[in-house]
């Protein structure tokens, strides 16, 4: 029995490395530099190009629909965000092909917060002044990193979120980001106090513990 024990022992400690392998994988993943704001001028303001700060925000407000959390009431939706911020959700139906506009009158009867600002993670121009010279073609400089929206509790109003309450930043401008923390998600159920600072500190301590 003793040489049984040694052999199943030795067999779950070699099914445990690749698991391993994987955490040191996406310890080692390099944060990338995106830019954050509450709206394209604003964009614009850090001398980025405004037509690309309207495309990334145009892109970010397409995504909101998809990606914003869903309350199964309004009262909810304002707990987590604050009264006049929220608005209803509108049905997405899997492989919709109707026009955003023609979606969003379609009421799910949940609720979601309204965009409060968006990531520019696709901006070509980041961080340099407008009308300079590129260096490297568009798809050398393309960010792992998708322009989406973001949002802010009632909570933390300061803070910059992503719809599923990752913390990004706290004011607008550059920011370095590790990309699989930012990757939008589909919509999901949420309920009231289930985003916002408070709430990911709960989330922290029960991963933790």
């Amino acid at each position: 029995m003793s040489k049984t024990f040694k052999r199943s022992k030795t067999a779950r400690l070699i099914m445990m490395v690749p698991a391993a392998g994987l955490v040191l994988a996406g310890c080692g993943e390099k944060p990338v530099e995106v830019q954050v704001f509450n709206t394209p001028d604003e964009c614009a303001a850090y001398y980025n190009p405004p037509a690309e700060c309207k495309a990334a925000f145009a892109e970010a407000q397409a995504l909101h629909p998809q990606v914003a959390p869903r309350y199964a009431s309004k009262q909810e939706c304002e707990t987590d965000f604050g009264a006049g911020q929220c608005e209803n959700a509108p049905v997405l139906a899997a492989n919709n092909t109707e026009p955003a506009a023609q979606q969003s009158q379609q009421s799910s009867g949940f609720f979601m917060p309204m965009m409060m600002g968006f990531m520019a993670g696709q901006m070509l121009n980041r961080g340099g002044m407008a009308g300079a010279p590129q260096q490297q073609p568009a798809a050398a400089n393309r960010s792992p990193v998708a322009n989406q929206p973001l949002y802010k509790s009632r909570d933390d109003r300061g803070t910059f979120r992503t719809a599923s309450n990752t913390a990004v930043a706290t004011q607008p401008g550059a920011t370095s980001i590790k990309p699989s923390a930012v990757q939008p998600k589909p919509a999901a159920m949420a309920r009231r106090g289930g985003f916002g600072a408070q709430a990911a500190k709960r989330s922290s301590s029960s991963l933790g513990g």
